[in-house]
């Protein structure tokens, strides 16, 4: 069963040469871990994946790993530039949890219109994931290939192709980005497989009309607290207490925090990195040559943000 509720899609830390900074990215996982339900490394997104080096992927991979210690879900994000590349990957992250003997949840992540089609995906995933032996987590960002992969005709997954995915033992649910149209009809796909997970990855849409099974949150790493309680009372309004200004309050810092989304969606690695340097949690805000760089308007305005209470 993959996890339900908050799932915090974490930046990855480098020094200014390129490198993983070890040190910022333990700070990081500190600070998140307690109030996760699951954390994304390596995502194709906040956490420039398909920028990464493979040093460097699998050194994040790995010590990610040794910090959690099988206390949280980790997806690992493992989307490359071509389907080989794509595959080694995922057969490096499985190395790496066989050399530590890792027993925690791991998925695999990928957003596979990045570097395939839809014609032959299936198979590509079957043969896959039958090598490694890994469950796997789809991802599904029309905006970012919209934005950084021009050539590509198709930005979703096709319907029919999620239905025979969804068949696929091994996949056990999608981190989700579109309209709410294609958001329906991917779950009628996926209607044989009950637990089949759907993660809204617009965390704008999910704090206004909260989706069954959880978020894909860049922000949180920014204030994980706030996120966590949030969450929380999308997930189980039936246990919000009944008070008006422990109400009141709630409202007010989902608000901010729906505010505070539309800051760094326009390039959120950079700009979470801007944030989380500014706090003192990573010693440098470096990002690959390939990133998308912070606007400056929208950096200013998230460092002038107000901080959420704790």
């Amino acid at each position: 069963m993959p996890p339900e509720g908050l799932i915090i899609e974490l930046v990855t830390p480098r020094t200014p040469a390129g490198a993983l900074d070890a040190a910022s990215h333990s700070r990081l996982v500190d600070r998140t871990a307690t109030v996760a339900d699951g954390l994304l490394v390596g995502g194709p997104e906040a956490g420039e994946g398909v920028a990464l080096p493979d040093e460097v992927r699998i050194n994040l991979i790995s010590q990610t790993l040794t910090l959690v210690k099988g206390r949280l879900p980790i997806f690992g994000g493992i989307t490359a530039s071509t389907p080989e590349e794509t595959r080694e990957v995922a057969l490096a992250l499985r190395r790496v949890m066989d050399r530590q003997n890792y027993a925690g949840q791991v998925f695999l992540a990928d957003l596979p219109l990045w570097y395939h089609s839809n014609r032959g995906l299936p198979q590509f995933y079957q043969e896959l994931l039958e090598e490694t032996g890994l469950p796997l987590i789809l991802l599904n960002l029309p905006e970012m290939l919209n934005q950084r992969a021009f050539l590509f005709k198709h930005r979703n997954l096709r319907t029919q192709v999620v239905k025979k995915l969804a068949g696929l033992p091994m996949i056990f649910g999608m981190i989700y980005q579109g309209e709410m149209r294609r958001f329906l009809n991917y779950h009628l796909a996926a209607v044989a497989r009950p637990t089949f997970a759907f993660y809204e990855a617009d965390e704008s849409r999910f704090l206004t009309r909260p989706g069954a099974w959880g978020v894909v949150s860049r922000g949180a790493q920014l204030y994980p607290e706030a996120w966590q309680r949030v969450t929380q009372a999308c997930l189980h309004p039936e246990n919000i207490v009944e008070d008006f200004q422990a109400r009141h309050h709630l409202w007010q810092e989902s608000t901010r925090l729906v505010n505070l989304a539309g800051l760094y969606r326009p390039a959120p690695a950079a700009l979470l990195k801007t944030a989380l340097a500014a706090q003192g949690i990573l010693a440098s805000d470096a990002t690959a040559e390939d990133t998308p760089p912070a606007p400056p308007p929208q950096k200013q305005k998230l460092l002038d943000f107000p901080a959420l209470s704790p």
